[in-house]
């Protein structure tokens, strides 16, 4: 299934060059974090994707979910359906890489909230496709992954919460990333913020691509 998006391409002469695609969080849309686009490297292309599922109250999800699954810190029962949004997820990444001509070796993923879910599943269970990993204010759980925790290695990170997320507490997933952060180059951020990206948060995200780019 193919995926409506929003693109920017990049401003840089080169004959390949890298991308950054973009996942919106539950209830939004391909709009939301494509607003960030103007803070974002020149010399890469930015893609956000539009999740498949269309939301009756307005908006798009990536996957069903309820409030229950993240009070009771699990998405076991969403294993398939993450799975299946995932394959979708890896076919239109590798048509955009393919009809853009991207560096296939600069791919980077960035999500927020759910979106941010399927970026962790996507930048763990599928590493080697990305070079950098990008999950703002998101919920984690070993449940939804292929492996264990100790299993993932070598992954460049840049994750964030605020201390204030009333919609994903913090203390629901700072002790999964920081377990990932033993055996990963993981940068994991806190602001004194609710469910957002933050002003702060964006000006590190900012510094932290200028440190990680080739």
């Amino acid at each position: 299934m193919d995926l409506d998006f929003l693109i920017r391409r990049a401003n840089y002469n080169k004959e390949k060059v890298g991308c950054i695609f973009m996942f919106h969080g539950y209830g939004s849309n391909k709009e939301d974090l494509f607003s960030l686009e103007q803070y974002l490297p020149k010399s890469h292309t930015i893609i956000s994707l539009e999740a498949p599922l269309k939301l009756s109250f307005g908006g798009f999800s990536w996957f069903d979910i309820d409030y229950s699954d993240v009070i009771e810190n699990n998405l076991d029962k969403r294993y398939k359906e993450i799975n299946q949004s995932i394959q979708n997820l890896l076919d239109n990444i590798d048509k955009h890489i393919n009809n853009e001509n991207l560096n296939k070796d600069d791919i980077s993923i960035l999500g927020f909230s759910q979106g941010a879910s399927i970026c962790w599943k996507l930048g763990l269970d599928y590493s080697s496709r990305f070079r950098r990993v990008i999950p703002l204010s998101s919920f984690i759980h070993p449940s939804y992954l292929n492996n264990n925790l100790e299993n993932y290695n070598d992954i460049l990170i840049y994750s964030s919460h605020g201390v204030l997320d009333d919609v994903i507490p913090i203390n629901l997933v700072e002790e999964y990333i920081l377990q990932l952060s033993k055996r990963n180059n993981l940068t994991f951020d806190k602001f004194n913020s609710g469910h957002t990206i933050s002003q702060e948060n964006l000006l590190n995200l900012i510094s932290w691509l200028k440190k990680t780019d080739n």
